[in-house]
């Protein structure tokens, strides 16, 4: 077997394939909505063995008795492969074949998450439709929650599951500098790679960016000045939260509501003046609020100009005297900014406990509707950026997003404020029928519900200590579902999940493949990735 391992072993090398995207809200707001979902491009899957040797070709099914067959080009048959010798197969490069459609989650007592549309549900079950798993009777007490909408408000964008929409900026050259005058244009990633592969389809295109795309995560790279921006991506009141990850130190700065439009500089500057402005955070995102992120703290700057045209970056004080992050032995971080133009003010959460808020003053000064990410690499730093979302925000501080009890079942609507706990009756023809602690009867539309968490006293109890032994489908974009795996019909896979029986799944929505039960999954950093 290692022979053969070792005769097969190709190197796998890390592009930028063209990847499905969540469609979003398309309200009145300046946010641009993401493309439709549409199959991806196939890329070469990729198979990762327990002593990390790898592997690259295309999955084709699993066999019996834990094994999986899999097809190398440099292979006349496909090849059996015990799964007990398997850390994780990649489909697709992370993107998997097909893309689940924005949707519902159901999330079960243990862990998975199923994305689907809820059709009706009772004291007994909940009927589930899935792209991947068709139509589901779910126990009732296997479901933890029901997230009819999961993020709560609608959603204007989530990703990044493509390139669409992201651009490279660097700071501008001085305009008289006919030399520098275009040595750094603006990039638009996508186009880029759909003009080369029209010049030579056979060829593999070599992106001009310092950030890269890889598995729905964007990764820095060495150039300190290259900002990585998103256009009309913020109306003026919305919620804004990522996932930060970073090796070495966290130096980050994140454009909001910035124009992208700084006036040029003087022309008499002298070399020396011009440096100094082009250092400058306004030079390049223009009018606009930069928050800048370290370990200890995070600072609000507003970027304006004066009359000359000259940049300038003005601290703006908190409300919070102490607001230290504490990220000293972390390496990973939620963020959320809370923006309301309206009300000149921006709150930040931190891991989803309230951090500072800033208030404006009477004057607004992004003027725009862009956002913007630069790793300001000191000691070389790297950055990683994921799991962005943005969507509507009502204006209020706090939310209900803890409140959950263990003998109630608990509604939270998307409003972020209002709650109700008692018992919920049933869904039906899209009303959820919920009654109070005080005879009370509500009937709530249910695109107005954004999560109902069921009373953890009458769940089902998993076993203790015993081994689990299943195996880990992730589903694209967002999902995971568990169990046994064996050879299915019509291109399917059979799954027997300790929980919900037998199934039958479409893998073509699968974008990993885990024996492991590891949670970094596909990562840059990763050495064997």
């Amino acid at each position: 077997m290692k022979h053969l391992i070792t005769c097969l072993l190709l190197a796998l090398a890390l592009t930028c394939p063209a990847a499905s995207s969540l469609p979003v809200d398309n309200g009145t707001s300046t946010a641009k909505p993401a493309s439709t979902p549409e199959q991806a491009s196939a890329e070469p899957d990729r198979l990762r063995f327990i002593n990390h040797d790898t592997l690259h070709g295309n999955f084709l099914s699993f066999g019996q008795n834990k094994t999986m067959l899999w097809k190398n080009p440099e292979a006349d048959a496909p090849i059996h492969f015990s799964t007990q010798k398997i850390q994780r197969v990649i489909l697709n490069h992370g993107q998997g074949h097909q893309s689940t459609r924005p949707s519902s989650t159901v999330t079960l007592v243990n862990g998975d998450i199923i994305p689907g549309q809820i059709i009706a549900a009772n004291q007994k079950s909940i009927t589930f439709e899935t792209d991947h798993l068709g139509t589901l009777t779910l126990p009732r007490d296997s479901v933890a929650q029901m997230a009819p909408t999961p993020y709560g408000g609608k959603i204007l964008y989530y990703g990044p599951l493509n390139t669409d929409g992201w651009k490279t900026l660097l700071p501008p050259q001085n305009p008289t500098d006919k030399k520098n005058k275009n040595d750094h244009p603006k990039i638009n990633l996508a186009d880029e790679k759909a003009q080369f592969m029209r010049n030579d389809p056979n060829a593999e295109p070599e992106i001009k960016t310092d950030w890269k795309h890889i598995a729905s995560a964007w990764y820095s790279g060495t150039d300190k000045n290259r900002y990585l921006t998103r256009k009309d991506a913020l109306p003026d009141k919305c919620r804004f939260a990522f996932k930060l990850g970073w090796r070495g130190s966290l130096y980050c700065n994140i454009a909001i509501h910035a124009d992208f439009s700084p006036p040029h500089p003087p022309k008499n500057q002298n070399d020396e003046a011009r440096q100094k402005a082009e250092n400058h955070m306004a030079s390049t995102v223009g009018h606009a609020y930069v928050v800048s992120l370290s370990k200890h703290s995070a600072n609000l700057y507003a970027c304006t100009f004066d009359k000359d045209g000259n940049p300038s970056n003005t601290r703006i004080n908190s409300n919070r005297s102490n607001s230290n992050l504490n990220l000293s032995a972390e390496d990973e971080a939620e963020i959320e900014l809370r923006i309301d133009r309206p009300n000149k003010q921006l709150l930040f959460y931190l891991n989803g406990d309230f951090k500072t808020k800033w208030d404006l003053g009477d004057h607004y000064v992004g003027t725009g509707n862009h956002l913007a990410f630069r790793n300001l690499r000191y000691s070389n730093a790297e950055l990683r950026i994921s799991d962005i979302i943005i969507s509507r925000w009502n204006g209020l501080k706090d939310s209900a997003q803890s409140m959950r009890t263990p003998d109630r079942d608990v509604i939270l609507l998307t409003n972020g404020v209002d709650r109700f706990s008692g018992q919920l009756s049933d869904i039906t023809h899209g009303k959820v029928a919920f009654r109070g602690n005080y005879n009370s009867d509500l009937s709530i539309p249910i695109d107005e519900v954004q999560a109902i968490h069921f009373a953890s006293n009458h769940l089902r109890k998993l076993p203790e200590e015993i081994e689990d032994v299943s195996t880990y489908f992730y589903i694209h974009p967002y999902g995971r579902i568990s169990g046994i795996p064996s050879a299915g019909n019509n291109g399917n896979t059979k799954l027997l999940s300790n929980l919900l029986g037998e199934l039958s799944l479409d893998t073509r929505y699968v974008n990993i493949i885990d024996f492991s039960h590891q949670n970094s999954l596909l990562d840059l950093w990763d050495d064997n990735f």
